[in-house]
């Protein structure tokens, strides 16, 4: 008895030891993270009404992305190539300029010391398509905007970037500014789709002319209000994709006398498996990187998780995968989109397909993905002794998983005083993301490849992006210029 006794408080005392150096870890991170001590500023200088309407017009012109690229209205994409055109003359007569697979457009602005490596600014000028026109407060592409807001399709995704490059440039041209390094910007036609005929034709263009790139800068990552904070979030990695459309067989009949070998039965239990299960979490050096720097957003039982995540990362990963966001930080991810079975009312189909995308994490890459799954599909159909001969898996599309860029080096360093000479003190965080962007293909030729949308983005405002009544403030746009003229300017 008094071996279990002593053993037991040997035990209670380990417990309490632990439970101190835990507590006290958590107590030292509050103390010691990251003081985000930016203050929000409504201060700003608006655009010239001249560069409103500039921007306006481009809003107008229907430059829509079609999956099928031989399908897409090229007339729209020729008028917008004219617009800029007369537009912004300066530019066309002190840049280089050459389009490339027609549409893909680059310029060159030459700087003062060819020695150095150039620079690149990247956007597009394509827009998603539109389901209901009706439900806009201003038609999509009226290019409307009052002292508030700009709405049109494209406002912030991505011909807001294309405009504020432009402007700035513009700007500093006409003050006689040049950079020291070669300024190269590409605007590419395909972002949307990620078909071959944009931004990867435009990479084949530079390396054919044995250019590569210092740094290169593109969307996605944006400002960022956590509780009361703000973050100034950069992309410096991009997950994966990969598309499969996974065909299952049963027997067709009519409605009023089904049989019980129903193909939808077994898509239904497929999605089941997939939403029910995930690819082991993974907290990547970017990822973790992330936490760090946003502690201070975070409630105290996730601070406490996170202080003390090498001998409590299961629980964390339990309390970070309840949030959406969170969970895509740490896990390749599965969404079940496109299903498609009978389209008759009173017929079940004997053939039903559903389409699987997943987003990869930049530790893993696609073949890890078809491994899991071909897994999913083994491990849930032999439950209703399915043939596999009634299975079909086609990988539709792929994309690698681009490498994080370094965030110690001064490129990291001047893109941060950068942001900070618009954002006072403000916390700059690598930031894993989670969508897709063009970065991903001119990661192949840059040094450091950075993702950052210059603007502070409400919630509400980011998820209008592909939505109806997409707008952005005209002061989140005057921003957007400043930022672009201090990128241009320190390089």
């Amino acid at each position: 008895m008094m071996g279990i006794i002593k053993n037991m408080f040997i035990i209670a005392v380990c417990i309490g030891i632990l439970v101190c150096i835990t507590a006290a870890k958590t107590v030292y991170d509050i103390n010691f993270s990251n003081k985000n001590k930016y203050v929000y500023s409504d201060d700003v200088q608006v655009p010239s009404d001249d560069a409103l309407k500039r921007f306006s017009g481009g809003l107008q012109i229907r430059t829509i992305s079609n999956p099928v690229y031989s399908e897409t209205d090229f007339s729209e994409f020729d008028r917008f190539i004219e617009y800029i055109k007369t537009q912004y003359p300066e530019i066309f007569e002190k840049c280089e300029f050459s389009t490339v697979n027609k549409y893909g457009l680059v310029f060159k602005y030459p700087g003062t010391e060819s020695s150095l490596k150039p620079n690149l600014l990247t956007a597009h000028y394509d827009v998603v398509g539109l389901k209901d026109e009706t439900k806009w407060i201003h038609p999509p592409f009226s290019g409307f905007y009052d002292e508030n807001y700009i709405y049109s399709r494209g406002t912030i995704d991505d011909k807001g970037s294309v405009f504020a490059i432009l402007e700035a440039l513009n700007e500093l041209i006409n003050n006689g500014f040049k950079p020291k390094a070669d300024l190269y910007i590409a605007f590419s036609q395909t972002e949307e789709t990620g078909s071959s005929e944009g931004a990867p034709k435009i990479i084949e263009y530079f390396k054919n002319q044995n250019i590569t790139f210092d740094t290169a800068l593109d969307e996605g990552g944006r400002i960022v209000n956590k509780n009361g904070k703000y973050y100034a979030f950069v992309g410096v990695a991009e997950k994966g994709r990969l598309l499969t459309k996974i065909t299952v067989k049963g027997e067709g009949s009519h409605a009023s006398s089904p049989h019980r070998n129903l193909a939808t039965q077994k898509l239904a239990c497929l999605i089941t498996a997939f939403n029910s299960n995930q690819p082991k979490a993974i907290i990547s050096k970017e990822v973790n990187e992330y936490y760090k720097q946003t502690y201070n957003s975070y409630g105290l039982l996730t601070k406490f998780l996170l202080s003390n995540s090498l001998v409590l990362k299961p629980f964390l990963v339990k309390k970070l995968s309840k949030n959406a966001e969170d969970n895509a930080r740490i896990h390749s991810t599965t969404a079940i989109t496109i299903i498609d079975a009978s389209n008759i009312q009173n017929a079940v189909a004997a053939e039903a397909s559903m389409i699987v995308d997943t987003r990869i994490l930049p530790n893993q890459t696609t073949e890890d993905m078809k491994e899991y799954i071909e897994k999913i599909i083994k491990k849930t159909l032999p439950k209703m002794k399915e043939n596999f001969e009634n299975i079909k898996v086609e990988y539709l599309s792929k994309v690698e998983p681009c490498e994080s860029s370094d965030i110690t080096t001064e490129e990291y360093k001047q893109l941060t005083s950068d942001i900070r000479k618009l954002y006072p003190d403000i916390a700059v965080v690598p930031y894993l993301t989670l969508g897709g962007t063009d970065a991903r293909e001119y990661a192949a030729i840059s040094d450091n490849t950075y993702r950052f949308l210059p603007c502070i983005l409400t919630q509400e405002e980011a998820a209008l992006m592909h939505s109806d009544n997409e707008r952005i403030s005209v002061k989140n746009w005057a921003r957007m210029i400043s930022f672009y003229k201090e990128f241009i300017m320190n390089r």
